[in-house]
């Protein structure tokens, strides 16, 4: 069995396309080429003429294949038709050159035709000696030397030039247009011109009205018999001068005020200053306010709805908080916390006490200190690493009373080292609300100065059972 090979296509030598006429030709059209599709060994023609199409087309390697002999000719071609382009090129180069080359060097011939060929005056005629009316034919005038008159004839056409050219750009400008930006600001600085000279006019009005005979008098108003009756009724609505009107009363008191200026220079160096935290203090004294009551209402309702105890960012009060000690800086801490209103029940079951008469009672019992001490006294209990320094009223409703509590760190360095504060990091001020050291504990302590305040060094109430207390020693 013979062994199964290959078989190569074979290319049609009859339908192969002409290369070199392809290439020379450009724009011919050549005969569609059939593809080389083979099956078993044969070669199938189109049953029917194709289109034709570009030769470049055809050309391609893609859609014919050519011979090694057909790809060195076709090689040889191009390189000769590449040689020929380069050389057709090189010609084209110098001929532009020459004709650049002569056109300057002739550049000034027609403006030196046109200035021969005019006919001078006899005045010009003897300045110029070669410009005669018989023009350069003469042979007497070509033989003398012309340098003069190369340089005129270069200095005219330098000047013809000149006016040409500037009689072009007349014409530009004349086309051209203002930008826009710089109309604007034209008219903005007209307009405002504008506005000033009214202004002046109606403040000379005005003055004319409020003191008399401050301005001029009648104007220049010419022959105009309009203008003439207009000032006439103007003259009548001013005030005349001399009349008592409340301008001139109060130019006396201006010129008397200024006097007495001069004369206290001190009185008026001196200004009233308030700071941005004595407004805020004027605006919490009026609560009933609209302004303070919405603002009460709204942070009431927020209040509400957080902790009992939380931090605050900030005090709500920035100025009483600074009255109470409060500074923004790094050991400084504000909490915010909520106490129920009203009295207290005494929590004795089916309301027995066991006790004597006077201490019977359940309802209707009064704390002896305030809801504010309670309020410092539940923060310290919270941070109990934290130093209660001060605490101020913020907002209350029908069952809370809110507060603020101004709450010191007294291990942070910044503390410990500022002279003001540095005397609460000393252990004896450990839960001073709950030993009622700050300012509202020691107000239900019954600690003041003066008359009945003798004997109340260390509370009243206690000074009291002292007094009524029989001490006895047990071996006496």
């Amino acid at each position: 069995m013979a062994p199964l090979t290959r078989k190569r296509k074979t290319l049609n030598r009859d339908n192969e396309p002409d290369v070199e006429n392809a290439v020379e030709n450009d724009h011919e059209e050549s005969s569609p080429i059939p593809p080389a599709n083979t099956s078993a060994g044969r070669s199938r023609q189109p049953k029917r003429p194709q289109r034709t199409r570009n030769v470049t087309s055809v050309a391609k390697p893609s859609n014919v294949k050519i011979s090694k002999k057909g790809n060195k000719q076709t090689r040889a071609n191009t390189l000769a038709a590449k040689r020929s382009v380069e050389r057709m090129a090189g010609e084209l180069k110098t001929y532009v050159e020459t004709e650049l080359c002569c056109t300057s060097q002739t550049e000034e011939s027609p403006l030196l035709d046109l200035v021969v060929s005019a006919d001078l005056s006899a005045n010009a005629s003897s300045l110029f000696p070669y410009l005669g009316s018989a023009g350069p034919d003469d042979k007497a005038a070509m033989k003398l030397p012309n340098e003069t008159y190369k340089s005129a004839m270069r200095l005219l056409a330098k000047y013809r030039a000149a006016a040409r050219e500037y009689g072009q750009l007349s014409e530009r400008s004349g086309i051209a247009k203002m930008p826009t930006w710089l109309r604007w600001e034209k008219d903005s600085a007209e307009l405002e011109e504008l506005n000033t000279r009214m202004l002046a006019i109606a403040t000379s009005f005005v003055w004319q009205q409020v003191v008399p005979g401050a301005t001029e008098a009648q104007p220049d108003l010419g022959q105009d018999d309009v203008e003439q009756i207009a000032w006439e009724l103007l003259e009548d609505a001013h005030a005349q001068q001399g009349a008592e009107t409340w301008g001139n009363i109060a130019e006396t008191m201006m010129q008397n005020m200024r006097g007495i200026m001069a004369l206290l220079p001190t009185l008026a160096s001196q200004t009233v200053k308030m700071g941005a935290l004595k407004y805020v203090e004027e605006l919490q004294k009026k609560k009933q306010s609209d302004l303070m009551s919405f603002l009460l209402r709204v942070r009431c309702w927020e209040y509400r709805q957080l902790n009992v105890i939380h931090r605050a960012s900030r005090p709500s009060r920035p100025d009483k908080a600074r009255r109470l000690g409060y500074k923004a800086k790094q050991g400084y801490v504000i909490y915010r916390v909520r106490v129920r209103r009203g009295g207290r029940k005494r929590p004795a079951p089916k309301g027995a006490t066991y006790g004597k008469p006077t201490n019977q009672g359940i309802n209707q019992l009064k704390y002896q200190r305030s809801l504010k001490a309670t309020a410092e006294e539940r923060v310290g209990r919270r941070c109990a690493n934290l130093r209660v320094l001060n605490s101020y009223w913020i907002n209350q409703d029908s069952t809370y009373k809110y507060y603020e509590v101004i709450l010191v760190d007294p291990q942070h360095k910044a503390i410990r080292i500022d002279p003001r504060i540095n005397w609460i990091v000393n252990p004896v001020h450990k839960h001073r609300e709950a030993r009622g050291l700050t300012a509202t504990g020691k107000k239900s302590r019954g600690l003041n100065k003066g008359h009945r305040y003798n004997k109340t060094s260390a509370g009243r109430r206690k000074t009291w059972l002292r007094h009524n207390t029989t001490s006895l020693w047990r071996y006496r």
